[in-house]
């Protein structure tokens, strides 16, 4: 860190350079007027004046606080307290000579004028010089007074937060807030001010500064982050700070033309989002025909995006939802340009219906397949069993018999962390489908396929985030089913890269060999503290404006889920943040017969079958009552 950006030093070099600068003006005024009237000047006036005119500017600057402006954030209102200080100090230095000097009985009496406009001049001169050098902007100078507007208190490092003062204060009505402090995150600018507003503390002593301001429970100042991207941790923090302070919190907006944004359910889960190596992805799937089956979902419309930078040959995006096909299909006409290298299209059908697959394997013959489409809600899941087994085993077995008929390249499946030691259908289908998909890796030279596993994808459809939302919207209460109940998180953009992450590293590794890739995820969420964060970040409090109700977990939920299994053993892979383990499958041609097995019973709807055939499959799951 910079010496002059030591709060103390720059407050002491500050006083010591304007005090010198009043005491030359001032010594200076005395000796101009001297020599204009070709006078000798009596009794060391000019020093005793300049000197007192020294001690006078450090006295004053303490007093009034002028010390306390960083120069390059200057404001009219710093220079307003740089007159105030000039003009105390030009008038007591005659007061002061004539009560402890010698009466000032030779000081001419124009000085404090003429050193007063010359010291003026010169203290903003040297303000907005430095402005000019380090912001190579003097026009944010003035700043419009809010003080008939909501309080609001700054949170940001000194740049942002000089960044947003400039800005806002640049536009009709400024920024719509009055605002009474600055809190500087990277601990620069302490006892100091920007832009005329003080800084008036740290993140550490936030809550120390909020209580002290004797706030209105009812009109509490707004915390306004000006960091556009804070890190995740930096965001978790001050939303955690804000929750147990109870202040609200927004941020200023990431896209032009809007004003706030709030703290999304992303900036909660305490971690930096994964920045994963997009390029052995562009090298899989530059030139490519890519199939996204479940295209129209949260993951497979964020896949079908990632994708579309990257240059495929082919798209072919398929959904069983109408809705969600028109909503991909507006995203990609605004993506890929008429004239761009890829082609695309969006294709309504059923995984489960092998015929209609068909029809568009044929057509399309797609080299790299990305399976997202499947049945994921768990309590839906366990009253409606034989149709989730049905979409999500006959669906992922429909396709893979089809990449291996039309010579796929490879098929990525996505898998969940409920499929580790299942205790529920959905769980438990999708851990089948991690094994089908790990037997057909070991029969079919051709054929790269493997899972990823994912925790909870947040805001994505089903989710407990938006369903909270849409709660806290309704006034509450916000249903939680267990104060102990803990999920991993991840965003929707990294999931979907962690998908073609995992496509482009099983490409390289040797084939007959699955290998099922998670993402770090550091530590789980407690779902309580997040609904209770999420009331925060909208501007409530929990228990209070809104009533939080603990429901009891629902059938096959669990208070914990895990990544992996305790016989599953992670190793590390050539990317940062992404681990795999290599699924042992002893006798493959026997595991597919028996989920053959297992697809014959669903597709008579005979319940006793499927128990037995998912008991041969998976010894250690018991199934709840839908298939009883």
């Amino acid at each position: 860190m910079s010496l002059l950006r030591v709060p103390w030093l720059a407050k002491i070099l500050v006083i010591l350079f304007d005090s010198v600068l009043g005491g030359l003006c001032m010594f200076g005024a005395i000796q101009w007027r001297y020599d204009f009237l070709n006078k000798t000047i009596p009794n060391n006036v000019d020093e005793n004046a300049g000197f007192v005119m020294m001690g006078l500017v450090v006295l004053i600057w303490l007093f009034i606080g002028t010390h306390r402006a960083i120069w390059r954030f200057t404001s009219i209102s710093d220079i307003r307290k740089l007159f105030e200080g000039v003009f105390l100090a030009v008038i007591l230095t005659p007061l002061i000579l004539f009560l402890f000097v010698d009466r000032a009985e030779h000081f001419p009496r124009s000085a404090p004028l003429i050193s007063g406009a010359l010291f003026f001049l010169l203290l903003t001169v040297s303000r907005l010089v430095v402005m000019l050098i380090q912001n190579g902007d003097i026009r944010s100078l003035f700043r419009n007074n809010g003080e008939h507007q909501k309080d609001a208190i700054l949170i940001g490092t000194g740049g942002s937060l000089y960044n947003y003062l400039r800005d806002s204060y640049r536009q009709s009505g400024g920024p719509g807030y009055n605002i009474r402090g600055l809190i500087d995150t990277d601990d620069s600018y302490q006892g100091r001010s920007i832009r005329g507003v003080p800084v008036i503390g740290n993140l550490k002593s936030l809550p120390k500064v909020y209580a002290r301001m004797g706030i209105d429970k009812d009109n509490k100042p707004m915390l306004l982050a000006t960091d556009v991207n804070p890190g995740r941790k930096q965001a978790y923090k001050l939303v955690k700070m804000a929750s147990e302070i109870g202040a609200p919190l927004a941020r200023i907006a990431r896209n032009p033309g809007e004003t706030l944004s709030p703290f999304e359910a992303a900036d909660l889960i305490g971690r930096e989002a994964r920045a994963l190596d997009i390029n052995p992805v562009k090298r899989l799937l530059e030139g490519r025909r890519v199939m996204v089956t479940g295209a129209g979902g949260s993951i497979g419309s964020e896949l079908s995006r990632q994708i579309a930078a990257l240059s495929p040959s082919e798209m072919v995006l398929v959904d069983n939802s109408e809705f969600n096909l028109y909503k991909l299909d507006k995203l990609m006409h605004d993506l890929i340009p008429d004239d761009g290298p890829t082609t695309w299209g969006v294709h309504l059908g059923d995984v489960c219906n092998l015929a209609r697959m068909e029809e568009i394997f044929k057509v399309h013959k797609p080299e790299i397949i990305l399976h997202a489409a499947a049945f994921k809600h768990v309590p839906l899941g366990e009253t409606n069993p034989v149709e989730t087994l049905k979409n999500n085993i006959g669906g992922t077995k429909n396709i893979i018999d089809l990449a291996v008929k039309y010579k796929t390249k490879s098929f990525t499946l996505i898998s969940t962390d409920k499929a580790v030691s299942p205790n529920n259908i959905m769980g438990a289908s999708k851990r089948i489908v991690e094994m089908l998909t790990m037997a057909s890796e070991a029969e079919q030279s051709n054929l790269s396929a493997c899972a990823v596993r994912f925790g909870n994808v947040l805001a994505s459809a089903g989710s407990v985030v938006p369903l909270f939302e849409e709660q806290i919207a309704r006034g509450g209460p916000v249903t939680v089913t267990h104060k102990d109940v803990n999920r991993y998180f991840m965003t929707t953009e990294e999931a979907a890269s962690l998908v073609l992450q995992a496509a482009a590293l099983n490409s390289n590794q040797s084939q007959n060999k699955g290998s099922i890739y998670v993402l770090e995820m550091g530590e789980p969420v407690n779902i309580a503290r997040l609904a209770r964060q999420l009331i925060r970040l909208r501007g409530f409090v929990p228990d209070r404006d809104i009533k939080i109700k603990y429901t009891n977990l629902r059938p096959g939920e669990k208070l914990s889920e895990d990544l992996t299994g305790d016989d599953e053993s992670l190793e590390t892979t050539y990317v940062k943040g992404v681990m795999r383990f290599t699924g042992d499958v002893s006798d493959p041609a026997s595991m597919l017969r028996r989920i053959d097995k297992l697809l014959e019973a669903i597709e008579r709807r005979n319940k006793p079958a499927i128990r037995k055939a998912l008991k041969t499959l998976l010894p250690e799951y018991e199934p709840n009552g839908g298939l009883s």
